[in-house]
């Protein structure tokens, strides 16, 4: 008797943008709509905390792990671990977040079937959220907020570090997210139906 086994094709939507621009809010769009499931980077960094013993922390402490690992492995490192990770996984849709350097973007732009979105809004704008979310690793004032956002954004004179800005010039699509929901939801929508026609892998999917 001949088995057949049938591998579903995966696919990955790549989400970049500054800090509390919204990215959570579009994967969970994509969560909810089209049965997505969401894996950030940033989990690796997470990882390497627990690994060292570390309780305690911010969000500069995130920066500097992130930047260590990439110096030690390549800027690739947290990408390369998310996709090892995911192929074991049973997930056919998958949203990447935490997305911070050219390397990852492009060692993501190998795989057969990713696109990137770039989500922005202005800098008063997520700041607010911030403040609002209370993260306990974020900034809690405007100059430290600048100040890691900053980095985030262009990390100077350092190829490991957060080049934010940089991933997102490298998106396939971009949202400027500095209005209510009803507009994000929108864009969203747009750039699903843009995503549908161009990629023919993602047409069942996001139609």
């Amino acid at each position: 008797m001949l088995l057949l086994y049938v591998m579903k094709t995966k696919l990955y939507i790549g989400l970049v943008g500054s800090l509390a621009s919204g990215k959570g809010v579009v994967a969970d769009y994509f969560i909810k709509q089209y049965g997505f499931v969401s894996f950030s980077l940033s989990y690796m960094v997470h990882n390497e905390l627990k690994v060292k013993g570390i309780t305690s922390f911010t969000r500069k402490t995130l920066q500097d792990i992130g930047d260590n690992l990439r110096a030690k492995e390549g800027e690739e490192v947290l990408a390369k671990r998310a996709v090892m990770m995911l192929k074991a996984d049973g997930g056919s849709k998958v949203i990447i977040e935490g997305i911070r350097n050219p390397g990852e973007v492009n060692y993501l732009k190998t795989l057969p079937n990713f696109v990137l979105i770039a989500v922005g809004a202005t800098r008063p704008v997520r700041y607010e959220r911030v403040i609002q979310r209370g993260k306990p690793w974020d900034p809690k004032d405007w100059n430290s907020f600048v100040v890691v956002d900053s980095r985030d954004h262009r990390d100077e004179g350092n190829a490991n570090g957060q080049h934010v800005k940089k991933c997102m010039d490298m998106a396939d699509y971009q949202i400027e997210n500095n209005k209510d929901l009803s507009h994000l939801y929108d864009d969203i929508q747009n750039i699903v139906s843009t995503i549908a026609k161009k990629h023919k892998a993602f047409k069942e999917v996001l139609t």
